[in-house]
């Protein structure tokens, strides 16, 4: 039995609104009302998941996880809507938060993309949601274009990867909030701008130790049993030991392996041992679902289509396991190596301000990732703004992929489309690319820009997987996404990380005396090409299935016999499944349907109580 989903939509406070609440509501069970008695919020949500704190008649809701308390919460809502973002910026946790004073309304998610909002026309009146789905109309057509943009590898970025996939529903751009004003009108608001990497990692550490233990609390924070990925690495080794001070009840989950070269097993006991009160469960790779398994089944119901759909009936299969253990909350790891690892990317930078010191660390990634040294130069004295940057990967959607012995510090991703996109989805992509090459970059410099990028792209994904966490009852939290714990990481001068011999320094500062030094002697990562390859093997014909009568060839974007082509074909590594993955991905999603689920209606709720 999948639990429904869990979403919500905010409506504005007039008279010509009543027909979209009227709408909404049929799939609701909570209403919460404006000041005026209209709806305001409706929707369905977790228990724990909301707090109202009332102000008169102002009003604001936190929809999430956070440590703010309503006497924090009123304070922000006291001066007003104006500068009601700057009030909440520093606010730890993640969720929505949404405010009514005077007829308006202020509504925003993450900066990060963990949490999003879309609006659309609906009875005739701007209305904001959670979920895409939520507002879309029955039938409503795809964008051919956004889809074309979801075949890439890497994926592109550049706000390009919060665009919605249906017609009709427009996304709010995750470093703005919406606004709905009395009139019904809609106008967005710049509520999230990047630090300034000013700090040095000295100064910078206390507050990425006290960034990550509260966005660590706010999800233990009477959450009673919580779950917690313990692969081993550093990340995830992180929230566990950070969880065993907080939480009531702890579970540690790891996926066991059967490649015997992945070395995750030693480390994940390792770290088991300095976690004696919690619970371990360990799920035995012949009691796993491969890598791949019933990727031709349809989804639960998404709003967009799951990048990873390659290990989706394994996380539900590991959601369920965690939901018969009671846990209702889970973390991950997802995002640590977004913010921690890559530091690389800041040679650029250090070789306008150091050139001497830029050379000689350059010499030591050239050593540990083989680059060639007239490539490293080159790339090291490219000088190209933003814009030439983007329009440079326009004309690049073909080129060969950019691989780990290539050096890359560019301001953009090398997206690469596969062999199988069309020209229609290759000239969609281009043209997207080149009109977002228009806008300013999203911080300075590079690297400071490209990790943002990392952090979204991330985010943006992990908001769909929490979707299929949720089908099985459990929430999913990624504590390294929270904006506090990303505001911290990004305000840190990333040119004095930047060194080949050190892993994630500035993590592993921060967790000094939180992790082991024991844990801190780990340099390798788990690798999964053998699982990649099995699943692959075992499930090839569901693969293929999927290449049948595929929505994706009547919308032009793929040529089907191409893509067959490459499922039978030879694979040399796991690296080329990547794209595979991405067009299955975006077919399953094209053959699902379903929107959230009626319900019976609950009444409005507020800080304190139980929702």
């Amino acid at each position: 039995m999948h639990a429904p989903p869990t979403w919500f939509a905010v409506l504005p406070d007039t008279d010509d609104a009543a027909p979209a609440a009227r709408l909404l509501a049929t799939a609701a069970d909570r209403v919460v009302p404006h000041a005026s008695g209209r709806p305001w919020i409706v929707g369905t949500w977790g228990p724990g998941e909301a707090a109202l704190v009332l102000a008169g008649p102002s009003r604001i809701a936190l929809i999430g996880r956070s440590t703010a308390t309503s006497a924090v919460l009123e304070t922000a809502l006291a001066g007003g809507l104006d500068r009601i973002g700057e009030r909440t910026r520093a606010l730890t946790g993640c969720f929505h938060l949404v405010a009514a004073v005077g007829g308006r309304v202020w509504a925003r998610g993450a900066a990060s993309g963990v949490r999003r909002l879309f609006h659309a026309d609906v009875r005739g009146v701007r209305v904001l949601a959670d979920r895409i789905d939520a507002l879309a109309a029955s039938g409503a057509p795809v964008d051919p274009g956004v889809l074309a943009l979801r075949l890439a590898v890497p994926p592109a970025a550049e706000g390009l990867e919060q665009e919605a996939p249906l017609r009709g529903v427009d996304p709010v751009p995750t470093d703005h909030a919406a606004v709905l004003e009395p009139d019904g009108a809609l106008r967005l608001s710049r509520w999230w701008r990047a630090p300034r990497p000013v700090l040095s990692p000295e100064e910078g550490v206390p507050a990425v130790a006290e960034a990550l233990e509260e966005a660590v609390r706010a999800r233990t924070r009477a959450a009673g049993t919580v779950g917690c990925d313990l692969s081993g690495g550093w990340d995830s080794s992180t929230l566990s030991l950070l969880s065993a001070r907080h939480a009531e009840r702890l579970v540690t989950y790891r996926w066991d392996t059967s490649d015997p070269g992945n070395d995750d097993p030693v480390w994940a006991a390792k770290a088991r041992a300095f976690l004696p009160d919690a619970v371990h469960r360990v799920a035995p790779a012949d009691g796993l679902p491969l890598w791949f398994a019933r990727v031709d089944a349809p989804s639960p119901s998404l709003d967009e289509p799951l990048p990873c759909i390659r290990i989706r009936e394994r996380t539900l299969h590991a959601a369920r396991d965690l939901a018969s253990l009671g846990a209702r909350l889970h973390m991950n790891g997802q995002g640590g190596d977004e913010l921690f690892a890559g530091n690389a990317l800041f040679l650029h930078a250090l070789a306008a301000r150091a050139p001497l010191t830029a050379l000689k660390r350059a010499w030591g990634y050239r050593a540990l990732a083989r680059w060639p040294m007239a490539a490293t130069a080159r790339a090291l004295a490219d000088r190209r703004g933003y814009g030439r940057s983007l329009r440079r990967a326009a004309n690049a959607l073909d080129a060969p992929p950019v691989t780990q012995r290539t050096p890359h510090f560019d301001w953009v991703s090398p997206t690469r489309l596969p062999p199988w996109a069309t020209p229609d989805a290759r000239g969609a992509v281009a043209e997207l690319l080149r009109a977002a090459a228009d806008a300013a970059p999203s911080a300075r410099p590079r690297a400071q820009h490209a990790k943002l990028q990392a952090v979204r792209t991330s985010g943006c994904a992990m908001r769909v997987v929490d979707q299929l966490y949720r089908h099985a009852g459990v929430e999913l939290a990624t504590p390294y996404l929270d904006d506090a714990v990303v505001n911290a990481v990004l305000s840190v001068d990333g040119r004095r990380l930047c060194d080949p011999y050190r892993y994630k320094p500035l993590l592993a500062e921060a967790m000094r005396g939180v992790l082991p030094d024991e844990l801190l002697t780990r340099r390798t990562k788990g690798e999964f090409s053998g699982e990649a390859f099995t699943g692959l093997k075992y499930h090839r014909s569901a693969l293929l299935a999927l290449t049948e009568g595929m929505h994706l060839e009547r919308l032009g974007l793929v040529d089907a016999d191409a893509l067959r082509a490459a499922v039978t074909g030879p694979h040399t590594g796991a690296g080329g499944l990547a794209a595979i993955e991405a067009t299955l991905g975006v077919e399953n999603w094209l053959r699902q349907s379903g929107r959230p689920r009626a319900g019976a209606r609950r009444p409005e709720t507020r800080i304190g109580e139980a929702t």
